[in-house]
């Protein structure tokens, strides 16, 4: 292929190394990769990065104001270099959309990343030729490199004959002593490329504090920070979940485990899982052999892990690096205890640019914006996360009311959970469960445990036209999904009641007093929908047959109370008899005639 026809150049410092660089890349050449490069010049590299990686978005950072040799006079490398920027700008316009331009020294350009936690899984260093700037430029992309990406250090071999300060040699040989164990070599020339494979597990655990004073001193060892346990559950998507590790990787909360689940790819997802995992000893990759769905395969999951909190991340989705320290903070500092948080999210493309920000509805109707946080001096703080992320967090986490309707949260990646709740509401029997986990999780949790929304982007959501639900960005006008996913979703809420009604007399004492509210809850809809929704015959047949099992948990008193609350006639006359072994009781036709003269007072004072 070539990659340069139509573009124009003075030079070629470049074309020599492609057969190496197609050789290394090409396993992932239509992954959606990032790929940071320092020094483009003309663009040649560029054009190289931009086609043979189709789907990937390039971020080239260059002053455009060359290097000692391109500015001396009379030197054979000396250059234009407003024509060099205006021959790079001119290559690479027909790629605008994936190019990112940062005209910028690379020491100011690579601290904006960093601090904006940015991450990349190619990057080539062909900065300044001085054995210090190629250091500070290796270490600092070095710190954006995810793990299992690849570095490229240019000019290894350059200018033999220059002093040992002039020239990148050294600079690139004290980057990788100090980065020792950390990489394998690819290919070492005149070029020296290595990929990451640093495990951060030697990373020590954050040291938690209550008033400033360690947590680990103060209980002499025996009290640890929370364990956080990943669940990715990846169905072919080859493609997207190397990033999705890498994201997890890059947590700043360094006391996690994470458990890889092939949930029966026909793709080449094994082989990109290994890659990403790699040595990473908090890892554990697990392969199924058929498909049980993303519930099926979580509620698997819940007897191969060891953490306090789970958080069950889409395979193609990113989380930001304070993911997992933010919502572990948010768990120990609210006011009550809850089942789970859910945090906002930003929706990107398939390539990973930003579409829009979705979060939750913090400091609207009875959610009250502020004060559901202990005061940071009185609460267990994380070393990860600052006072002012604190104050942030304490400002936009909101309790959310456990007499809401209808779905309160954001999707999938951008909850975690409490591991002894989910195992509360597990379901048993069949392993397949061919739906959205957090289409039942976090209603069933939020009825049991009560949920919490933090209004701060922790996660990417990623919109490529094959997700389950979102077929486009968030938009309060338009309706997700489609009819066909809607007709799913309610036949698996069918299931849900089912479950609850049949169970009864395992969680009627848990929920003391709540189990109703639990019910209605998971029906999904709103309060004035209730009995309709409940006269449905597929739903009156439900409660027919679980009437037996479901009437000894409760006073004939509240049964009668809660049945007529929700239905009427011979619906609510046949479930209380099969309540009631085949006879109503006398006080339940108390409880109709009550209840049908309070209907028809009612419908009276309506028509007046």
């Amino acid at each position: 292929m070539n990659y340069f026809d139509g573009s124009a150049f003075s030079r070629d410092w470049t074309s020599h190394h492609i057969p190496v660089w197609e050789q290394l890349l090409r396993e992932r050449a239509h992954e959606p990769l990032r790929v940071l490069e320092i020094g483009s010049f003309e663009g040649r590299s560029a054009l190289f990065f931009l086609q043979f990686l189709p789907n990937c978005q390039l971020t080239c950072i260059d002053t455009f104001e060359g290097s000692v040799e391109h500015r001396t006079p009379g030197s054979r490398h000396h250059t234009d270099m407003v024509e060099v920027e205006a021959r790079f700008d001119a290559n690479t316009r027909p790629f605008a959309d994936r190019l990112e331009k940062l005209k910028a020294f690379s020491i100011e350009a690579l601290s904006e990343l960093q601090r904006t936690s940015r991450r990349f899984d190619v990057v080539y260093v062909d900065g300044d030729h001085h054995a210090a700037s190629a250091f500070t430029d290796a270490q600092q992309s070095w710190d954006l490199l995810a793990s299992g990406g690849i570095m490229i250090l240019d000019d290894y071999l350059w200018q033999p004959a220059k002093p040992t300060a002039e020239r990148p040699q050294a600079g690139i040989d004290a980057f990788l002593q100090a980065k020792a164990g950390e990489y394998e070599v690819l290919h070492s020339d005149y070029q020296v490329i290595i990929r990451k494979t640093w495990a951060p597990s030697q990373r020590a655990a954050p040291d938690f504090t209550i008033g400033g004073r360690s947590i680990d001193e103060a209980s002499g060892g025996s009290i640890k920070p929370p364990l956080v346990s990943f669940v990715v559950i990846a169905w072919n998507y080859g493609r997207y979940v190397g990033a999705t590790i890498d994201s997890i990787k890059a947590q700043d909360y360094p006391n996690f485990e994470c458990l890889v689940i092939d949930n029966g790819s026909t793709d080449d997802s094994v082989e990109v899982i290994a890659r990403h995992v790699g040595n990473d000893d908090r890892f554990r990759i697990e392969t199924l052999p058929e498909n049980l769905g993303q519930l099926g395969a979580a509620f698997w999951s819940l007897d191969k892990i060891k953490g306090g909190f789970v958080s069950f991340v889409d395979a193609d989705d990113v989380l930001l690096s304070t993911y997992a320290s933010m919502h572990v903070q948010a768990h120990l500092a609210l006011r009550q205890s809850v089942a789970f948080t859910s945090s906002s999210v930003v929706e990107t493309d398939a390539l990973g640019n930003i579409l829009a920000t979705a979060g939750g509805n913090v400091g609207s109707g009875s959610q009250s914006q502020t004060g559901n946080l202990h005061a940071e001096a009185s609460v267990l703080r994380l070393p990860t996360v600052s006072r002012q992320d604190f104050q942030q967090l304490s400002a936009r986490t909101a309790l959310v009311p456990k007499s809401a309707s209808g779905w309160q949260w954001n999707p999938g990646t951008a909850n975690m959970y409490r591991a002894s709740q989910l195992r509360l509401v597990r379901r048993g029997g069949e392993a397949r469960y061919m739906r959205s986990a957090d289409g039942y999780l976090n209603f069933m949790c939020h009825g049991f445990g009560g949920s919490a929304l933090i209004d701060v982007v922790l996660s990417g959501y990623r919109l490529h036209g094959q997700n389950a639900f979102s077929n486009h960005e968030s938009s309060p006008w338009l309706r997700s999904g489609t009819p066909e996913y809607y007709r799913l979703a309610e036949e698996a809420t069918l299931t849900d009641i089912d479950f609850l009604l049949a169970n009864a007399g395992r969680y009627v004492w848990m929920l003391d007093g709540g189990f109703w509210s639990v019910l209605d809850l998971i029906t999904r809809e709103t309060p004035k929908r209730l009995r309709s929704f409940y006269g449905d015959p597929k739903v009156f047949e439900i409660f027919l047959a679980n009437a037996p099992k479901l009437a000894p948990q409760f006073r004939s008193r509240v049964f009668c109370r809660e049945i007529l609350a929700r239905y009427s006639g011979s619906q609510a006359r046949k479930i209380l008899r099969a309540g009631f072994g085949g006879k109503l009781k006398p006080r339940a036709y108390g409880e109709i005639a009550l209840s049908e003269t309070r209907k028809a007072a009612s419908i009276l004072r309506k028509r007046k």
